[in-house]
């Protein structure tokens, strides 16, 4: 099969993807590496965790286009397959010893997508979102709440009509929450963005005069692993290591 030409453009170093037997792999250090990796795929790396599949333990990447925020497109099946066979002869020739504990998969985003950095929250200002954070704020570590506009390293949802600002540094876990939308009571002071709307307004942030109550479709298709439905336009497709015999 056809690789990317760029997929071993990049030279890394050994240790920072080794641990000692039992002990977890530290994904901070395995970020950076699998980023510029992508990026030379033509991806960004939204997301990365570990998973524990039955007995195995699996590397599993997020990914988006780099120009998704201007061109709208989305991860196709095709483009999951792309990076995933980029990063596998990347890893095989710097990484073997990783390979030989870890599977990797390759995900879009999906509908309920990851938000990880500022500028994941100023993309989908208008949106909603759950957000928990790694300690209490204000004596409250979960948030649904729209997104607003995003300064000096944190952002500000509205929570039942309440703007309240969260630190990014103290975000554990965030994902825009779409399926929540069309019950969630509609902001007071922010303006709501649907998921087909273009985005970035003269607001810059999602910040309006006023509220506006729109109605959101719900999706009428959710795409698993190695799936991909007509008109879906790659929603939810990932590519996984097949296990060798």
């Amino acid at each position: 099969m056809a690789t990317h030409p760029g997929c071993q453009d990049w030279v890394g170093s050994a240790h920072l993807f080794c641990c000692p037997p039992g002990v977890p792999l530290d994904l901070k250090k395995v970020q950076p590496p699998l980023e510029r990796q992508l990026a030379l795929l033509g991806f960004e790396l939204v997301h990365v965790e570990t998973a524990r599949e039955g007995r195995d333990e699996v590397l599993r990447l997020y990914i988006d286009h780099l120009d998704a925020e201007t061109s709208h497109r989305k991860v196709t099946l095709e483009d999951c397959t792309t990076a995933h066979e980029g990063l596998l002869l990347w890893m095989d020739v710097e990484f073997p010893d990783l390979r030989e504990k870890l599977g990797v998969e390759v995900s879009s985003p999906g509908m309920e997508r990851p938000l990880v950095k500022g500028d994941h929250f100023r993309r989908f200002a208008g949106r909603l979102c759950r957000v928990q954070t790694a300690m209490p704020i204000n004596g409250q570590k979960r948030f649904k709440g729209w997104i607003g506009p995003v300064a000096d390293g944190a952002v500000t949802l509205e929570e039942d009509g309440v703007l309240k600002t969260v630190p990014i540094e103290s975000i554990q876990k965030a994902r825009l929450a779409p399926f929540d939308e069309n019950g969630a009571p509609p902001p007071k002071h922010l303006k709501r963005v649907t998921d087909d709307s273009p985005i970035g307004d003269e607001w810059g942030g999602g910040l309006s005069p006023e509220g506006e109550e729109e109605k959101t479709p719900r999706p009428k298709h959710l795409v698993g692993r190695f799936t991909e439905l007509p008109e879906t336009g790659g929603v939810e497709t990932s590519a996984t290591e097949e296990e060798e015999a």
